[in-house]
Formats: structure tokens, sequence, C-alpha cells
């Protein structure tokens, strides 16, 4: 059984490939579970701060205030992206 920390790690990868696909350059992953992001990203002169969640889990208010304010600070695009049996609903929180 995997815990919830690898599965988060292997999700983050699967959507860091899934995003190499559709022509975004990653930039940087997190190296822990701990910062406002999982994957920093761009894509043209675009920069995406992504939180990435798998199976149940979901974003908490408090995850996605600290994302927004550091898109908000970096002039980027918040997004959450949420992995589950293969599909990815992309949830945008704004751009600036």
């Amino acid at each position: 059984m995997v815990n919830l920390y690898r599965r988060g790690r292997i999700g983050e990868k699967k959507v860091a490939n899934y995003l190499k696909e559709k022509g975004f350059k990653i930039v940087r992953r997190s190296k822990g579970s701990r910062g406002p992001y999982d994957i920093y990203a761009r894509k043209g002169e675009n920069k995406y701060y992504i939180q990435v969640k798998t199976g149940s889990a979901r974003a908490t208010s408090k995850e996605i205030r600290r994302l927004r304010s550091v898109a908000k600070k970096r002039g980027g695009v918040a997004v959450v992206i949420h992995r589950d049996k293969g599909k990815h609903k992309w949830k945008y929180l704004g751009h600036w």
C-alpha cells in the first residue's frame, strides 16, 4: 500500500509529464509538501503556480489563499489540478 505522501509525489510527477506533453516547461517541482505550490511551470510568457491533488484529496482554503498570494506577488497564474483515475481537472484561481 502506498502512503499519502508517496501517492501525492507520484501524482505530481504524472501531472508534470502531462504538462510537458501540453507544451509547458517545468521550471521547478517542490521538494516537499509544505510549499504553496507543487509545480512551477511556464508556457509562453505565462508563469503557472500549480497545486496538485490526487484521489479524494482537495485543496483547503488555506492552501488556496497561499497559492493565490504567491501567484499574485509574482505575476502568475494560480491553478489547482486534481488528478483522479488518469484524468486531470483544472481549477483556475486567478491570473495576475
